[in-house]
């Protein structure tokens, strides 16, 4: 009876380790939209633009406003996932020149704002803008991004959106595993009575 429990006990050990192993790792999915004159490289992520071509924020205009673009990022989980960890937008931006005309270099200023509430506001220089999402605005498979200019032109490149989840865990594996670790302690059981 000793025996029993003890191997009773081997098997509840081995399957709660295992089925710590039978877990998902972390998935990182990266969607990037990048930018063209006539629009995005796909183009259900394009939402409108302001005047001139997209990727080109301009000047402002007296007559017509800012310019801007607007565009959202659309991604599916595969796997689904379970629990969001984290989000990161980046967007490439490029200053085309430094002009000076006469001793007065131009400066470039942007004005962006996500749907999650995020927004900057600053001198554009060429490089990377990096910002952190907020997670609920990710759960539906969409995130909206605007960006506009306040002074001076820029171009925008690209934008890259990455999140990193945990996906929901397969029931076929769990069941697999138990379904071993039970077959085991069952041929071990036999293989004890017969000896």
């Amino acid at each position: 009876m000793n025996t029993q429990w003890k191997a009773l006990a081997g098997i509840l050990v081995g399957w709660m380790g295992f089925s710590g192993l039978a877990t998902a790792a972390p998935i990182t999915l990266h969607d990037i939209t990048y930018f063209g004159p006539s629009g995005t490289n796909a183009p259900e992520d394009y939402v409108d633009h302001g005047f001139g071509t997209v990727n080109k924020l301009d000047h402002p205009s007296l007559f017509k406003g800012f310019d801007y673009v607007e565009w959202k990022h659309q991604y599916t989980f595969d796997p689904p996932a379970d629990t969001l960890i984290s989000g990161n937008l980046e967007l490439y931006l490029k200053d085309d020149s430094d002009l000076c005309i006469f001793g007065k270099c131009t400066t470039e200023f942007a004005f962006g704002y996500a749907e999650d509430g995020t927004w900057d506001w600053g001198e554009v220089d060429t490089g990377i803008y990096d910002y952190d999402v907020s997670l609920a605005a990710l759960e539906d498979g969409m995130f909206g991004v605007t960006l506009k200019s306040k002074k001076g032109d820029f171009y925008i490149k690209q934008s890259k959106l990455t999140i990193e989840y945990m996906p929901v865990p397969e029931p076929g594996t769990l069941a697999l595993l138990g379904g071993s670790l039970l077959g085991l302690g069952l041929a071990r059981r036999r293989r004890t009575q017969s000896a």
